[in-house]
């Protein structure tokens, strides 16, 4: 078998975790020596004695890919592997991308021509939190751009239900196994994304929901998006998780400004604070992004262009750090950041430190 069909093979094999299988075949350096390893060697790798037999059983039982394909689509999913033609080439920019992914719907939507933007918050949303949710995905949706979510109760489901509403396109992420409908009460959003768009998981069929699978779910929402949105979050939100990944990824992270007196806003405000894009209006995502207003160099006011330049020679830097270094008043810097900060043409980084956004580099008065 090549590849392709092993990634499928060992993704459907019982009780093996994607990511303890993820971990396996690094530690391989591929598919096929796992494949080919002694049972004893995958226990030296970890693997307790009960799972290697279980995976030793499951080898000699020599399943077919296609045989498994077939079967998993006469109840209509899908099966994609790393080494598939259309397996979402934006995953492959994470550093460990699902060996397969089970897919039901649409698969064009997971295409890299595609414009997709995650939009993510906290089950626990306020009033102020829906709608601001619904009037983004619901913009999204009647601009074609692709939303996806993670089918979660709250900001998840809002935005699914927004896009779905004006007849656009979605994709659910989920964090058990794709014929599964998690939680129960979103059945309704489970069903029609189903039917219009595309659910996603890199769980095989009947796994039951862990704990532990949210986390992995919201790295695959990151990857799959060219920019996260983050509608609202308390400090202990996964949402923020996500925003996480997408720093990682070098995807854009927007942040919806909420009230500083809102528990439900915490986590969304200090996004905001660590340097990411506030977005005050969907359509700022479509008018050259909110981080790059024009396509075309912009010129900045001449107050700026000392702290500019001294950036421009010394990113990343922390404020105080670039006040001493380039000879600046520091309450000057500091003023001078904020403002190109607030204009998009700067970016602080969860550490402090500041640097040019590529795509808005301004030229200067």
């Amino acid at each position: 078998m090549g590849d392709a069909e092993l990634e499928i093979v060992w993704s459907m094999c019982p009780g093996l975790a994607p990511r303890a299988l993820r971990r396996l075949v690094r530690a391989f350096g591929g598919i096929g020596p796992f494949h080919e390893a002694r049972v004893e060697e995958w226990v030296a790798c970890g693997v307790d004695a009960a799972q290697a037999d279980r995976m030793e059983a499951w080898r000699r039982s020599r399943p077919s890919a296609d045989g498994l394909k077939s079967e998993l689509e006469r109840r209509g999913i899908f099966v994609l592997a790393r080494g598939d033609d259309d397996y979402p080439a934006r995953l492959f920019d994470l550093p460990d991308p699902p060996l397969a992914l089970f897919v039901r719907g649409r698969r064009d939507l997971l295409s890299p021509e595609r414009e997709v933007f995650g939009v993510v918050g906290t089950r626990r949303m306020t009033s102020y939190g829906m709608e601001a949710a619904r009037w983004i995905a619901g913009e999204m949706g009647r601009r074609r751009a692709v939303v996806v979510s993670g089918l979660a109760l709250g900001i998840d489901a809002t935005a699914h239900a927004a896009v779905l509403e004006v007849g656009g396109d979605t994709v659910g992420v989920l964090g058990c196994g794709i014929d599964r409908v998690y939680p129960p009460a979103n059945r309704r959003w489970y069903e029609q994304i189903a039917s219009t768009g595309t659910l996603v998981s890199e769980y095989p069929p009947s796994t039951p929901v862990r704990k532990y699978h949210f986390p992995e779910r919201n790295r695959l929402i990151a990857a799959l998006s060219q920019a996260v949105i983050v509608v609202q979050a308390g400090e202990k939100s996964g949402a923020l998780i996500t925003a996480q990944c997408a720093l990682d990824l070098g995807r854009d992270v927007y942040a919806v400004p909420g009230p500083i007196t809102s528990r439900a806003s915490r986590g969304v405000n200090r996004l905001l604070f660590d340097g990411a894009i506030p977005l005050v209006d969907p359509n700022d995502l479509f008018s050259g992004q909110a981080d790059a207003q024009s396509a075309s160099p912009r010129t900045i006011p001449a107050h700026l262009e000392p702290c500019y330049r001294a950036l421009e020679q010394h990113q990343p830097i922390r404020a105080g750090e670039l006040a001493t270094v380039a000879h600046l008043d520091l309450g000057y810097v500091f003023g001078a950041l904020l403002e190109m900060e607030l204009a998009a043409i700067v970016a602080r980084h969860p550490d402090g430190t500041y640097h040019i956004r590529p795509s808005a580099a301004p030229s200067p008065a």
